[in-house]
């Protein structure tokens, strides 16, 4: 029996008997994250300016807005930029304006500006004082050693893990399910049905191929049902409620402060794997060339901004230059 036939039938037995883990309001440790969000509400009595101004005090740091058109119909639009001293990352956009929207705004946050808000309670009551609806909230729930995999999501699927009120969603496979070396991805459901389950292996799709992170993220959407703000703060709970099979994982998983560490480690020792191979023989040249002071060699090359790769929590997750180097050797 292959090393995972026996993860996905062991993670399957121990998930069979699971029932919902309890989870309090207002709980701060939390495993499953919001990935994304969409909110539509009706214009508010806000400027453009004074939105964004007051969605950079729940964010704890300035945002500016640059003209983009607008998203999903929309006439008008802006991308929302957050700010980090000299670095700035994208983080979403506002849309308004079209005959077909009936005067209500936009609002989309994608996973790299879910991961800069900490108050979700406060977003949670913003948008509810504007009387918006959520459109979509994705909620992912990472697995840093393997912990629950795709073998075992699939496992689950076949036992039926998937199904309820006696109705089975649809799946897919996509993904190096051949060789299991570049990454796989289990789809169970249809976003367009308004809810489906990705699960794939994150930390290969991050670079690091000997990785066994795995995500589970469910993408629930408004289609024939409303989605409760409460979802934004009982994560777990509704991350847990989605399908059977889910119900107990919350348990295993990484926290987000970790999940936000890990994700700094892997892509950037991955961009610094890629810049030794490209260039670590010029800068070995010039490193030796009489006269190079290698402080003045790094502020000669350095660019201050984020690579579009990293994502914008690596400057909040604590990473460390003794972390950075551990996991560059573990991907050698």
């Amino acid at each position: 029996m292959s090393r995972a036939t026996e993860r996905r039938r062991g993670a399957a037995a121990r998930s069979g008997a699971a029932s919902p883990r309890p989870v309090t309001r207002g709980e701060t440790s939390q495993a499953a994250k919001v990935d994304w969000l969409h909110a539509t509400f009706p214009a508010p009595s806000l400027t453009v300016e004074g939105f964004i101004a007051f969605l950079g005090r729940l964010f704890g740091r300035p945002i500016s807005a640059t003209p983009a058109p607008g998203l999903f119909g929309f006439a008008e639009g802006v991308r929302l930029v957050a700010h980090y001293g000299s670095r700035k990352a994208a983080m979403g956009s506002l849309s308004w304006g079209g005959e077909q929207q009936a005067g209500r705004w936009f609002l989309q946050l994608t996973g790299a500006g879910c991961s800069m808000l900490g108050d979700w309670e406060g977003l949670s009551e913003f948008l509810q004082g504007l009387d918006a609806k959520l459109t979509r909230v994705d909620l992912a729930v990472d697995f840093l050693h393997g912990e629950h995999c795709v073998e075992e999501a699939w496992t689950l699927y076949e036992m039926g893990g998937f199904t309820l009120n006696g109705r089975t969603p649809s799946s897919s496979l996509a993904g190096d399910w051949v060789n299991g070396v570049e990454g796989r991805t289990f789809y169970v459901g249809k976003a367009a049905n308004g809810k489906s389950l990705r699960v794939y292996e994150k930390g290969k799709q991050l670079g690091d191929l000997s990785s066994e992170w795995v995500r589970f993220e469910v993408q629930l959407g408004n289609r024939d049902r409303v989605i409760p703000f409460e979802v934004l703060t009982d994560r777990d709970a509704y991350f847990a409620g989605c399908y059977p099979a889910l119900a107990s994982m919350v348990d295993d998983a990484a926290e987000y402060i970790e999940t936000q560490r890990n994700e700094s480690a892997v892509s950037i020792s991955h961009l610094m794997r890629h810049a030794v191979r490209s260039y670590g023989k010029l800068f070995g040249v010039v490193a030796d060339l009489p006269g190079t002071n290698h402080t003045d060699l790094v502020e000669e090359v350095r660019v201050i901004g984020l690579p579009r790769r990293v994502h914008p929590s690596s400057l909040v997750a604590g990473l460390t230059w003794e972390q950075l180097l551990s996991q560059m050797k573990g991907m050698k």
